[in-house]
């Protein structure tokens, strides 16, 4: 996630230090589930299936922790966020086939945070435990669909981290956000990449009349030589491994994460007009790579 500069190492560490663990073992292969968890979706020509969550189960239900994990903590998240990202209770489905990660402020909260007692709990969920992926993948597609939350403060996104970021630091391991939108700005959403020496990447808007509290596909399409990124299957921008000038850390496994911030450096606080509580819908995400 975008965040600034003098703080975005400090942010990421944070992500694996804290939800993570603090071991350097060499980070595990490439791993999916055995079969995906829906086929009644197209697959597009030339590609396979090696991830899917369509989030289908009971009301209340934490996601599947074998593959997903609860990023936890209120550090801050190297932009001064104000949000506790919970263990549990945060991120749930809705037994119509979302995950939901829901932002709720509090009063006189029991957890600690950066800035004294927690004045909101959000979601974070990640294919990352310990010190090793859960799921992660070099390469692919990598699609899903949401509705973002609108209000002031509230930073929702679906990213991916390179899965060797215990061994080598950040910003070493790479970065590809696939979408962060940004509560006060519902037309546009944000679309960037971070490497050494590299912060690329700009807003989009969408198509007039068109929200992000509205259902939208959000994607990626990685190849050893370029990133593409799709909004509702329209290519809207790339980077090239010739643009990174000479250095180009998007050639190992990624895994994934789901996070809603509130408030920090960017975007802003809340303000009096911010509903909570406040709820991302992820109705799915899928990940393909080139069919053998």
């Amino acid at each position: 996630m975008r965040r600034p500069a003098t703080a975005l190492i400090a942010g990421v560490l944070a992500t694996v230090l804290i939800g993570c663990g603090t071991t350097s073992s060499p980070p595990a292969p490439t791993s999916a589930p055995s079969a995906p968890s829906s086929s009644a979706f197209p697959v597009p020509s030339g590609w396979k299936v090696t991830f899917d969550d369509e989030f289908d189960g009971p009301a209340g239900k934490a996601p599947d922790s074998r593959y997903w994990h609860p990023d936890h903590g209120g550090t801050g998240w190297g932009n001064q966020e104000l949000q506790y990202y919970t263990p549990s209770g945060n991120a749930f489905l809705d037994g119509q086939g979302h995950l939901v990660l829901e932002a709720r402020a509090q009063s006189g909260g029991i957890r600690s945070c950066w800035y004294g007692p927690c004045q909101y709990t959000s979601g974070k969920e990640i294919t990352y435990r310990g010190d090793s992926a859960l799921f992660s993948q070099r390469y692919g597609h990598f699609e899903v669909r949401m509705k973002m939350p609108a209000g002031a403060g509230l930073l929702a996104a679906f990213w991916l981290l390179g899965d060797n970021i215990n061994d080598v630091g950040y910003p070493e391991s790479g970065e590809i956000d696939v979408v962060e939108t940004l509560g006060n700005q519902t037309g546009a959403v944000e679309q960037h990449a971070h490497a050494p020496g590299l912060d690329f990447g700009s807003g989009f808007a969408l198509p007039s009349g068109q929200s992000i509290s509205d259902w939208h596909t959000y994607a990626v399409t990685w190849t050893p030589t370029e990133i593409d990124w799709e909004v509702d299957g329209q290519t809207t921008q790339t980077l090239t491994k010739q643009q990174s000038a000479g250095r180009w850390d998007f050639d190992h496994p990624f895994y994934l994460l789901f996070s809603l911030a509130v408030g920090g450096n960017w975007p802003g606080p809340p303000d009096a007009g911010t509903k909570f509580p406040a709820q991302m819908l992820i109705d799915y995400v899928r990940v393909f790579d080139e069919a053998s």
